[in-house]
């Protein structure tokens, strides 16, 4: 799925007159469980706003991936935790190397496997406030939920020889200095609970979210008491989202919203897209139950993304795997523009969307087939212009069939060409 940090969410004015049109050096990458080479491998586009590559490469070729997450380290690079076959979490950086314009990662750092669960069901990235990695895992067997994260600098004392302006005479200064730290990672650390799926989500003040789905269909969220946290017991406790006239919850999809908001998409057991947000942003108050619309066939997916022009946009696929969109047109407001078909799809489908370097979004298509009719493949179209309600007639297709799995992420540092 789409990366949801905060930090990634691009500003919620449109340019002006004058103003020169939307634009990011980035490119959109789709890191994927492939069954047909049983890699953790990747495809990219080959420059700001595509075309897409050919082939898929691999990420890694020394173990086989069940289940990945991808995101962003400090400095752009993109980074994936992925879950090794019958093993632990390893994860995975773009190297700083890129010259040649020739795409190179990192060797896999292992991780180890969450309290000794060599098999997790659900895997979630944020990057926190310092721009450090931290991961999210839930345990299949028990549904257990853990967390690591990258450690922060350490600030050491040194001694600096200076000569002070107008004098010849050097002296010694104590100055402090941010160096790496000794171990890397933390080691996993388990947050209280019981979950089937997880989700984390760095809202507007640094700080990040945890939003969680459990056996019964209970929806619940938790958050880091400060920007920088580093033990469990700053992690406030559960609270339960959803109630009575919600129903049970099927699926969930966080975002950071133009106003700087967390907002919450949900699908409940009436298959309805249901929506809540922080009001105010950054907040532990949220607002009640709300809905941008209804389907009278139902909802089995949304996936929510934000165009370069900071615009809301909300995709779901009905029960007869019909893909709508809606648009929100005004936040202070929630006003939207409706739900309007917009393609279909011969099977049920995951979604998922990001932006185009020139601020267009790009909606994923993954089929989900039914068991003993293979694993599907995976498509994309794009917005024919920001804020367009047309988009693109022909798909492009990522791959005919064998994704197991997928995520999608914008590289900040896509290789020279």
């Amino acid at each position: 799925m789409a990366n949801t940090e905060a930090a990634a969410a691009p500003s919620a004015e449109a340019p002006g007159a004058g103003q020169p049109a939307f634009f990011e050096l980035s490119r959109l990458m789709v890191v994927a469980v492939d069954t047909s080479t049983s890699f953790l491998s990747y495809k990219a586009q080959t420059k700001p706003n595509g075309p897409w590559e050919a082939n898929w490469t691999p990420i890694d070729k020394k173990y086989i991936y069940t289940l990945a997450t991808s995101g962003l380290t400090k400095d752009g690079r993109v980074a994936v935790a992925g879950q090794i076959q019958g093993g632990g979490i390893a994860y995975i950086d773009e190297s700083t190397d890129q010259s040649g314009g020739i795409e190179r990662w990192n060797a896999p750092v292992l991780l180890g496997s969450p309290g000794g669960n060599t098999n997790v069901v659900s895997l979630s990235m944020a990057r926190d406030v310092d721009g450090r990695v931290e991961i999210f895992a839930v345990a299949a067997s028990t549904g257990t939920i853990w967390w690591i994260y990258q450690n922060p600098d350490q600030i050491v004392e040194k001694d600096v020889t200076i000569t002070p302006p107008g004098t010849t005479t050097p002296i010694t200064v104590k100055v402090q200095e941010r160096i790496p730290p000794a171990t890397p990672w933390s080691t996993w650390q388990q947050i209280p609970g019981g979950l089937i799926s997880i989700k984390a989500c760095r809202q507007g003040d640094g700080r990040i979210a945890l939003f969680g789905i459990n056996s019964n269909g209970g929806l619940y969220r938790c958050v880091q008491a400060n920007a920088t946290t580093l033990k469990v017991g700053d992690w406030s406790q559960w609270v339960q989202m959803d109630d009575a006239l919600t129903g049970k919850i099927l699926y969930m999809a966080p975002v950071v919203g133009p106003l700087g908001a967390l907002h919450l998409f949900a699908i409940n057991t009436n298959k309805q897209v249901i929506h809540t947000l922080q009001r105010p942003a950054a907040s532990d108050t949220w607002t009640p139950w709300l809905r941008n619309g209804f389907s009278r066939t139902g909802f089995n997916m949304v996936a929510p993304g934000l165009d370069g022009n900071g615009h809301l946009m909300l995709i779901a696929a009905d029960a007869t795997n019909v893909i709508s969109a809606n648009t929100q047109t005004n936040p202070a407001a929630l006003a939207w523009t409706g739900w309007q078909d917009i393609a279909n799809s011969s099977w049920p489908v995951q979604l998922a969307l990001d932006y185009n370097a020139d601020g267009r979004l790009a909606l994923f298509s993954h089929w989900l087939l039914p068991p003993g009719s293979g694993i599907g493949g995976l498509w994309t179209i794009s917005q024919a212009a920001i804020d367009s309600t047309e988009w693109e007639l022909e798909w492009t297709q990522l791959a005919a069939s064998s994704i197991q799995q997928y995520s999608v992420v914008r590289d900040l540092t896509p290789p020279a060409s």
